[in-house]
């Protein structure tokens, strides 16, 4: 796993593999820098990123925060499924599960005060 870097804006963690590569992929299409990880908290060769995404799976039954994580606020953002209970983080964002609206994008554009890119017309698109 490679080390986080101070370039690197969200830091993506979840136990299932396939789900940590198919958000690291969603992420990055929509245009953010992604590091991933299988648990929490990451190893120590992590940063502090400027955001977390974490699933509720990597989260253990008896999870206490070690501070990182409320540190984060509102940018510590938790995916949840639909019966699954809120972790003791009263200023992380949570975002249920399954993803299909845009919800998590939209939370962490959000969280990170990322507007909406700008689309630029080309030449092609005043032609129309």
């Amino acid at each position: 796993m490679p080390g986080f870097n101070s370039s690197s804006a969200v830091l993506v963690i979840a136990p299932d593999a396939d789900l940590r590569h198919s958000l690291a992929f969603m992420l990055s299409a929509e245009g953010f820098s992604v590091e991933t990880g299988n648990s929490w908290p990451p190893e120590s060769s992590f940063g502090q990123p400027k955001a977390v995404v974490i699933d509720h799976g990597a989260l253990s039954k008896g999870f206490v925060d070690d501070g990182r994580l409320t540190a984060l606020g509102d940018k510590a953002i938790i995916l949840i499924g639909r019966d699954g209970r809120t972790p003791p983080l009263p200023e992380a964002t949570i975002v249920r599960k399954p993803l299909l609206d845009g919800a998590l994008v939209t939370a962490l554009r959000k969280a990170l005060s990322v507007q909406n890119p700008v689309v630029i017309p080309t030449a092609y698109d005043r032609d129309s």
